[in-house]
C-alpha cells in the first residue's frame, strides 16, 4: 500500500491550483486523474482577475495572462439591432491590482499552462489513466482504491493510503459520494448548443455579443480567429448526431447585427445545464471542491474561477492541520468560508440565467422591449460597470462574516476588514517599482505595517520594535514588510508613493494588515493593538 499526506482525486484546474498549493508548503500529496490526456476542448473561457491575483503568489499569473486576451466590449442586442454598447477601456479598468481585466482564455490553454508550472516550479506531475474504484475514510485516513484504464482483468489496481482526500473529480465525484454528501439541485429544462468555429467577420470585432429575442444567442471572442457561439436549443434544429454549422449560421444571421460567415468548426455540441450544489464542503478527512461541489450556468465566467479559490481556500488550511500548527478542527473554515460563496453563486447565477433563457411571455417582453431602453441607462454610468465588473471579477469575495478572521478595534476611517480581499497597489523598494501583493507567497503569513500618514504617521523606529516584538512572540512562520507613505532619509522598507494605497485603504494611523498564506486578509488593526494580533494567532 502506498503512503501520502494528500490525495487529489481529479487533475482538472481546481485539482491543479490545491497540486500548486500543497506543493509550496512542502505537503506530500499524490494528484490522480483517471483521462489519459488533456480534453482539446475550449470548454471555460474566463480567467477572471482574482484567480490572476491567487495565482500570482506562485509568480505564474503573468505567464497565464500573456496567453489571453482582453475583450474589446461588449455589445447588447435585441431582435437583431443593438441596443447598447460598453467599451472596455481604461475608465473600465478595476483599479487597486496588477489585474485590471478579465483575459479569455480557454480552459484548454490554462490546463496545460497549469501542468507546465506544476511541473517547472515543484517537479511534480498529474498520474494519468487511474480511475477511482473506492474511497474509504476511518478515524485515522482514507483508503483509496484506483484501476488502470483500459484494464479489463481488475488486476492492475493501485492502492492508496492518505491523511485527508479532496475530490476535483467533478459533478459525478467519487470522493463526494464516498462522504455521503448530497447534491441538491435542478436541470434547466431547456436544451443548449455550442459551436466553436471560425468566423470571417465583414467588420473584425473582438467585443462579447449577446443577443435576446426569440431565444438567446451569444458570440465569445476566442483566439486564432475563433468564436464561441452558445445559443439555446429551441433555435437550432434537433439532429441525430448533433447541430450542424449550418443551422448556427441561420440564427446566427437572425439575431447578431454584425454580419459574420462561420465555417471550419472544431466543437459543436448539444448538451443540457444544472445548477446543484453540495449540502457540506467536507465530511471528517473527505473534501471536495470545484464542480465536485457546486456547477452552475456559465453566466459570468464563474464556474473553473471558483474551483481554483477553493483549491487555495483548502490548500494553505491542510498544510497548517498536517504540520501541527493547527488543530484539525480548523478545517471546517474550509465549509465555513467556502459554503457561502458556493450558495450565493449558485443563486445569482441562477436567477440571472433563468431570467435570460425564460420563454414567459412577461421575461420575454422585458427582454424584447425594455431592455433596449433599460441597457443604455444602466451602462452609461462608468462607476456602475466598474462595480459590476468588480463582481464578476471575484474581487467581493469576503470572509468577514464566518469567525475565522478578526478585525482590532481603534480602527478609523479603514476601507477593509477581517475577511477581505487586501487592495492591492504600487510600491517602491531597493529592487525598484512593484505590486503590493507581489510580496505575498503561499508558504507563509504576510505582516505588513503601514507607517499611516501625516502627524499620525509612525516613524522607522515605531516599525522595526513592531516587527521584532511580532517576530519574537508570533506563533506561526511570517515575514514582515515595511511601508512607508514618504521616505525619509536612510530609511528601509517599500515607500508607498504619494501615499495612494493609504489612502485607498483609510490607513492614515499606523496600521498593520496580516495577511494569511491565501492573501486574504486574517487581521487588521492599529499599530497599538498588535498585541491583541498575536493573541488571536494563539
Amino acid at each position: 500500500m502506498e503512503t501520502t499526506d494528500v490525495l487529489i482525486v481529479g487533475g482538472g484546474p481546481t485539482g491543479v491550483v490545491l497540486a500548486l498549493e500543497l506543493a509550496a508548503q512542502n505537503i506530500p500529496f499524490r494528484i490522480i486523474d483517471k483521462a489519459l490526456g488533456r480534453s482539446d476542448k475550449s470548454r471555460a473561457l474566463v480567467v477572471q482577475p482574482r484567480t490572476l491575483e491567487l495565482l500570482s503568489r506562485h509568480g505564474i499569473a503573468r505567464g497565464l495572462q500573456e496567453r489571453g486576451f482582453t475583450t474589446t466590449g461588449a455589445r447588447y442586442c435585441v431582435n437583431g439591432k443593438e441596443a447598447t454598447r460598453i467599451e472596455i477601456g481604461d475608465g473600465a479598468a478595476l483599479p487597486n491590482t496588477a489585474f485590471p481585466f478579465q483575459k479569455l482564455i480557454s480552459q484548454e490553454d490554462t490546463e496545460y499552462f497549469l501542468d507546465e508550472c506544476l511541473e517547472k516550479k515543484y517537479g511534480r506531475k498529474v498520474e494519468r489513466g487511474l480511475e477511482a474504484k473506492t474511497v474509504a475514510q476511518d478515524a485515522d485516513g482514507v483508503t483509496a482504491t484506483f484501476s488502470k484504464v483500459g484494464d479489463t482483468t481488475g488486476e492492475a489496481t493501485t492502492t492508496i493510503r492518505a491523511k485527508y482526500a479532496v475530490g476535483c473529480d467533478g459533478s459525478h465525484s467519487v470522493v463526494r459520494q464516498a462522504a455521503g454528501l448530497t447534491f441538491e439541485g435542478e436541470s434547466y429544462q431547456q436544451q443548449f448548443v455550442l459551436a466553436d468555429t471560425q468566423i470571417e467577420w465583414e467588420a473584425p470585432t473582438k467585443n462579447v455579443i449577446m443577443c435576446f429575442g426569440q431565444g438567446v444567442l451569444a458570440v465569445f471572442p476566442m483566439k486564432n480567429g475563433m468564436v464561441r457561439v452558445f445559443a439555446s436549443g429551441s433555435n437550432v434544429p434537433s439532429r441525430e448526431g448533433g447541430p450542424l454549422l449550418e443551422d448556427f449560421q441561420q440564427f446566427f444571421d437572425k439575431m447578431v447585427p454584425v454580419k459574420g460567415k462561420l465555417h471550419d468548426p472544431s466543437w459543436l455540441t448539444r448538451f443540457y445545464l444544472h445548477h446543484r450544489g453540495v449540502d457540506k464542503y467536507s465530511n471528517g478527512r473527505l473534501f471536495v471542491a470545484g464542480d465536485a461541489a457546486h456547477i452552475h450556468s456559465p453566466v459570468g465566467g464563474q464556474g473553473m474561477n471558483t474551483g481554483i479559490q477553493d483549491a487555495v481556500n483548502l490548500g494553505w488550511k491542510l498544510a497548517a492541520v498536517i504540520r501541527g500548527e493547527r488543530p484539525a478542527s480548523f478545517l471546517d473554515s474550509y465549509h465555513g468560508e467556502r459554503y457561502p460563496v458556493g450558495q450565493n453563486l449558485l443563486r445569482g447565477t441562477d436567477r440571472i440565467f433563468s431570467f435570460m433563457i425564460s420563454t414567459n411571455p412577461i421575461f420575454v417582453f422585458i427582454r424584447n422591449h425594455l431592455l433596449p431602453w433599460l441597457l443604455p441607462l444602466q451602462f452609461r454610468n462608468e462607476n456602475r460597470v466598474r462595480e459590476m465588473f468588480k463582481i464578476m471579477a471575484e474581487f467581493d469575495i469576503s470572509y468577514r462574516d464566518y469567525g475565522f478572521v478578526g478585525t482590532a478595534p481603534g480602527l478609523k476611517g479603514n476601507t477593509v476588514r477581517g475577511g477581505d480581499r487586501m487592495l492591492d497597489g504600487k510600491i517602491e523598494g531597493p529592487e525598484g517599482q512593484k505590486y503590493l501583493l507581489d510580496l505575498a507567497d503561499p508558504t507563509s503569513y504576510h505582516l505588513i505595517l503601514f507607517s499611516g500618514v501625516g502627524a499620525e504617521a509612525a516613524s522607522e523606529g515605531d516599525l522595526q520594535r513592531a516587527e521584532a516584538n511580532f517576530l519574537g512572540k508570533s506563533p506561526v512562520p511570517s515575514k514582515v514588510h515595511l511601508i512607508f507613505g514618504e521616505k525619509p532619509n536612510g530609511q528601509s522598507g517599500y515607500v508607498d508613493k504619494d501615499a495612494t494605497l493609504h489612502k485607498d485603504l483609510g490607513f492614515s494611523q499606523p496600521t498593520y494588515v496580516l495577511l494569511r498564506p491565501d492573501s486574504y486578509i486574517g487581521h487588521v488593526g492599529p499599530l497599538s493593538a498588535l498585541g491583541e494580533l498575536i493573541n488571536w494567532l494563539k
